[in-house]
């Protein structure tokens, strides 16, 4: 099994434990769009599972055009189910979409760039950028992005945890007492990792949420890290205007 068809594994055996509808520990989204709902309308959402943020969106913004992508046939057969016509949801790889550049006014990704992986974690480095690369290229003039993603706090830690977990996929070997499932690699940011990143490519943070998650799987199974859940909108730096002065 190649690294694409584990992920697609593992997400389709897990399909069942994904939300349904919007949480309110997501407001942070509806928050970033307020200030832009009259004007911006294209929305689109690379990873985007079984479809519950954006049936959020099209429930607090009905006049928003909203489109999904998942590489999980599951989780797009379970998100079609939900809202199957306020929502233009596909199967596809987020690297390899079929949209033009500068086609959406905001590009959402929650929880996908450290599943982008390949056998070594220089390549899959690579590939991590090269997704944020396709957000950039996806977002239309003074756009935004909305990045949730997981990391750890030291890039020792982040390569330990990518190369066991390598090893565990390769013999399908799961610890649900440690939180690590079946067929899946991990790739984390540290922190500083998601702030280089946003320097080379020039994009500018307008707003911020760090959730720290402290418990005993997650600290074991991260090798003695409490995990960072984070989410951030995002702005090309030479756009210097706040959303809510656009």
């Amino acid at each position: 099994m190649n690294i694409e068809d584990s992920v697609v594994s593992h997400f389709t055996s897990s399909v069942s434990k994904y939300p349904e509808k919007w949480s309110e520990l997501e407001d942070f989204a509806k928050q970033a769009f307020k200030p832009i709902i009259e004007r911006r309308s294209r929305v689109l959402e690379l990873g985007c599972g079984t479809g519950h943020r954006l049936e959020g969106l099209s429930t607090y913004y009905p006049k928003l055009k909203l489109y999904g992508m998942d590489i999980t046939p599951a989780m797009v057969k379970k998100a079609r189910a939900i809202q199957p016509e306020l929502i233009n949801f596909m199967v596809g790889d987020c690297l390899h979409n079929p949209f033009k550049g500068g086609e959406f006014d905001a590009v959402l990704m929650y929880y996908v760039l450290h599943h982008l992986i390949k056998d070594n974690k220089k390549v899959s480095n690579s590939l991590r950028e090269k997704g944020f690369r396709e957000l950039l290229r996806l977002l239309a003039p003074k756009g935004f992005i909305i990045l949730g993603e997981v990391c750890v706090n030291t890039a020792w830690r982040s390569a330990l945890i990518f190369f066991v977990s390598h090893l565990l996929s390769k013999f399908h070997i799961s610890l649900p007492m440690l939180d690590i499932g079946p067929d899946v690699v991990t790739n984390f940011f540290t922190l500083e990792e998601l702030q280089a990143n946003f320097d080379r490519l020039g994009l500018s943070v307008v707003s911020c949420q760090i959730e720290h998650y402290k418990n005993l799987s997650t600290w074991l199974s991260t090798f003695g890290s409490f995990t960072y859940h984070v989410i951030y909108t995002l702005r090309r730096k030479e756009e210097t205007t706040t959303l809510s002065e656009d």
